[in-house]
């Protein structure tokens, strides 16, 4: 049987606009893949709004968070799933479908980490708030020219890793804000594996509200990227790809 990868969905009271992004990675998606919904708890009516769309479309799971919260759910999923790769998607997505192949191809290509990127030649970001764009594309340039991380999109929720690279994760310590996917981006660099950036589109969501929270997320994000920085100081095995 060819690899697998696990595409992770958290969910938390979404609209209409959930069925837009499934209809589109469901028809444009050629690889081995499932689609697993993560969800914080069973009364969510996104699942109703799913399991009406697609009564039994066998590309469609549903896993139910063991805790609470967008880290927690991915975590639960990671642990859940046997896919040879995992990749975490954002259900207000309209954009990306169209690369998730080109995300796998990378990692069958010997990859650890595929980085979608906003920043560098073909991708871009849109809509974001002042500040959001402000703070992401300063970290952005901080890490690429002061540190030894090989991306420039650092702060991309939107990744795919190997699952021989997640087997040796001993343990994941992200509970706030959306930072798994930086903890984990931190870590393989850390341990020098290989990854490599893809262009990618972002949009802000113009239906619903953004669960991003400036303030309240700034810390959390803090520890991964100082991380980053003791890496870049005292870890001389990882170089620029």
């Amino acid at each position: 049987m060819s690899e697998k990868l696990d595409v992770l969905i958290p969910v938390f009271n979404e609209d209409q606009e959930i069925i837009k992004t499934l209809e589109q990675l469901l028809n444009n998606v050629k690889c081995n893949y499932d689609l697993n919904i993560c969800y914080d708890y069973d009364e969510d009516p996104t699942l109703v709004i799913i399991k009406k769309k697609f009564p039994s479309n066998s590309k469609i799971k549903f896993i139910k968070n063991n805790s609470r919260g967008f880290n927690q759910a991915l975590i639960t999923a990671i642990k859940k799933t046997d896919g040879d790769a995992v990749m975490i998607y954002m259900a207000d997505d309209h954009e990306n479908f169209n690369i998730v192949d080109i995300c796998f191809k990378k990692f069958n290509e010997g990859f650890d980490l595929v980085c979608p990127s906003r920043f560098i030649k073909g991708g871009k970001m849109e809509g974001n708030p002042v500040m959001k764009e402000i703070l992401t594309r300063i970290a952005s340039f901080f890490f690429q020219y002061f540190t030894t991380l090989p991306i420039k999109d650092s702060t991309n929720s939107f990744r795919l890793f190997s699952r021989k690279f997640l087997k040796k994760i001993e343990n994941y310590e992200s509970n706030k804000g959306f930072t798994l996917s930086l903890e984990l981006t931190a870590k393989a660099h850390r341990m020098g594996l290989k990854m490599i950036e893809i262009p990618s589109i972002w949009k802000e969501r113009e239906v619903g509200e953004s669960r991003f929270k400036l303030l309240s997320f700034l810390p959390p994000y803090m520890k991964w990227l100082l991380y980053i920085i003791k890496t870049s100081i005292f870890h001389r095995k990882n170089e620029k790809n």
